[in-house]
């Protein structure tokens, strides 16, 4: 704010003109330790994942350093666009761009699935010599709606469930007035708020990513219990969710062959420990192979055995069994620590933020990031099916670490203006 501005009497304040620059760009430092622990974990990442897929690029690519090549200009993409996006007011997404995101992304994901609609696998839209699942940004905005439609509905979501005020709450245009008037009970606005859920699990699932799908679920939920929803709908979405998994995976799997032969596949090779008409269960196996054989401090950088075209793709989503392998359990324990103390980091950002959009959005942020990593290492040790989803900052996939840089941006930007001591 001007000094011109600062002058004048409170109630006039916001009749003064500030300048464009002002209202767009941060002017604060933002958090150093969290940025930090982004470098650092994806230094340690792009390590392990030229280390893993070395041998793979060998055999299948013109050079054995194509997929370090391309992660590292990836990388270097996504980090200035990082430190782009943190210097922009994270506020002006709180407003029409929320709606024209959500537009676009499911409009996004229509076309994904039509686009492939006679093929089994239906994530991927080719541009050029160049791939990408729009269920990756979906991910992202998913936070991003459930955060505004929160600040939209405060007082009947946090008015009934008696929780207290946040120090700044969204001021609503008449538009959105006129629009959301009819969401005034926690009963409304809860099922809006599990509408978008279901219209994302629904649209995803329907492309064969049944990992991104559950992924979603725990997103979308516990954006809604930080949101204020009333904990009896939990109980009774929980209910209905474990039933749910229940007779798909034990009692009638065939009800999702109908939907989609790809993840019947999966759930049954889980269940049953054979093959269905693909390497699923092979690639299993050599994973935990990998894992088994590591012990406490590993084989050693870049002496992975099963690297060595054992694991298909071993620079994808099985990058923690090689981790494993090489770096033993200490090595594993060490990225585990790492992924909770930027978590952390995030969330001790997200409880000083001085709005509850910002602390919305780095809530989400953070637990999209910490369910990523548990449902990576659950299918790398075969505790769920394998539906193949990433390890942030490890596993290869320049479109997907550009994202991911992104959202850290977002977070970035969030702590420009936070209650918080600049580390």
């Amino acid at each position: 704010m001007s000094e011109r501005v600062k002058k004048l009497p409170a109630k006039n304040r916001s009749a003064a003109k500030i300048p464009l620059v002002g209202q767009l760009f941060h002017t604060g430092g933002l958090d150093v330790l969290f940025c930090c622990l982004i470098m650092i974990l994806f230094a340690f990442g792009i390590t392990m994942m030229y280390s893993a897929g070395y041998a793979y690029a060998s055999a299948y690519t013109s050079s054995p350093n194509s997929f370090f090549k391309s992660q590292l200009l990836s990388g270097a993409i996504g980090f200035a666009m990082m430190f782009i996006i943190s210097k922009i007011d994270y506020r002006i997404l709180n407003g029409i761009l929320t709606p024209l995101a959500f537009a676009g992304t499911v409009a996004l994901l229509v076309y994904t699935y039509v686009a492939n609609i006679h093929n089994d696998i239906k994530r991927w839209i080719v541009i050029g010599s160049r791939q990408f699942q729009p269920s990756e940004i979906s991910k992202f905005v998913l936070v991003l709606v459930m955060a505004y439609l929160i600040c939209i509905f405060y007082k009947p979501l946090y008015a009934e469930s008696g929780k207290r005020a946040m120090p700044s709450v969204k001021r609503l245009t008449k538009l959105e007035r006129v629009v959301f008037s009819f969401f005034d009970t926690n009963f409304k606005c809860t099922v809006a708020l599990a509408a978008v859920v279901v219209l994302f699990c629904g649209l995803v699932f329907i492309e064969s990513h049944l990992s991104c799908t559950i992924l979603l679920f725990c997103m979308g939920v516990s954006m809604m219990w930080l949101g204020g929803v009333k904990k009896k709908w939990f109980i009774l979405l929980g209910a209905g969710a474990a039933l749910v998994i229940v007779y798909v995976v034990f009692i009638n799997p065939e009800f999702v062959k109908s939907f989609s032969n790809y993840a019947y596949e999966r759930i049954m090779t889980w269940k049953t420990g054979e093959s269905y008409g693909n390497t699923t269960r092979w690639q299993t196996e050599q994973g935990l192979l990998a894992i088994g054989s590591g012990g406490p401090f590993g084989v050693g950088f870049g002496n992975s055995k099963q690297k060595q075209l054992y694991i298909p793709e071993p620079q994808n989503d099985f990058i923690f069994a090689v981790i494993c392998e090489e770096l033993g359990f200490f090595g594993a324990a060490l990225v585990v620590l790492l992924f909770a103390a930027l978590i952390c980091r995030g969330f001790i950002i997200a409880t000083k933020t001085k709005d509850l959009f910002g602390a919305l959005l780095v809530s989400g942020i953070m637990m999209q990031l910490g369910f990523q990593v548990i449902l990576n290492i659950a299918v790398v040790t075969d505790t769920i099916p394998n539906t193949g989803i990433a390890l942030p900052f490890f596993s290869y996939g320049g479109t997907a670490l550009i994202i991911l840089f992104c959202e850290m941006g977002v977070v970035l930007s969030v702590s420009r203006t936070c209650r918080l001591e600049k580390v």
